[in-house]
């Protein structure tokens, strides 16, 4: 039931009747039936990763949480970068797997994640990677691309810094994938010849959906 009186205590009781709880923690909360808040936490309820600066909402049940970031349809912002080693790596999260660097992780059963744009900034130094081919935003574990693409020498194959903006397809509608991760995948790995030192900064915008299967 809704509250019926117009005070603060009012509401707390009828949040708390209805186990809907703020809580928060440091890093990303887990889900399932021993995640975090399971028995405590119902559908609809917050938590805060005060160490990353980010916010989920539980899209599950009381039992078993699903913690996604932000609420279905908020526009949700990840920052990180990409080291000099990750960008030669050819081992499962490196950006010379088949399947690319994981920008942002899968979010969980009936969970899709809408791309809104990818800024891209490389940082030369020393010597400029060779091989390589182009980059374009996937759908993880070697899914579709969601983006045009940008060339190895436009990118991590310059011999100076470069700044690239990736944005979805437009040519046709894009399906939303259930619990899949938006990575960073080159067609070919990069090598070091030997100085190369560049590493990449990203700025990943996207949404997440309840999608129901």
């Amino acid at each position: 039931m809704s509250i019926t009186q117009q005070n603060i205590w009012s509401a707390l009781k009828d949040n708390a009747n209805n186990n809907l709880f703020d809580i928060s923690g440091s890093g990303a909360p887990t889900s399932g039936t021993t995640g975090t808040g399971a028995g405590i936490c119902g559908p609809g309820s917050k938590y805060t990763d005060f160490t990353n600066i980010q916010t989920y909402i539980n899209i599950g049940t009381l039992a078993s949480p699903t913690w996604v970031q932000g609420a279905s349809g908020v526009l949700q912002k990840v920052t990180g970068t990409i080291s000099a080693a990750n960008i030669i790596a050819t081992t499962a999260g490196g950006l010379g797997h088949a399947n690319g660097f994981v920008l942002q992780a899968a979010p969980g059963a009936s969970v899709g994640l809408q791309l809104v744009s990818l800024g891209l900034y490389y940082t030369f130094a020393t010597a400029a990677y060779t091989a390589g081919g182009n980059l374009t935003v996937n759908w993880g574990a070697g899914g579709a691309a969601l983006t045009g693409l940008v060339s190895a020498a436009n990118s991590l194959g310059a011999a100076s810094s470069k700044a690239v903006f990736f944005v979805p397809l437009s040519t046709a509608a894009i399906a939303i994938v259930s619990n899949a991760s938006l990575n960073l995948v080159s067609s070919a790995a990069f090598t070091n010849p030997g100085t190369a030192a560049g590493t990449v900064a990203y700025e990943l915008w996207y949404r997440t959906m309840a999608v129901g299967f």
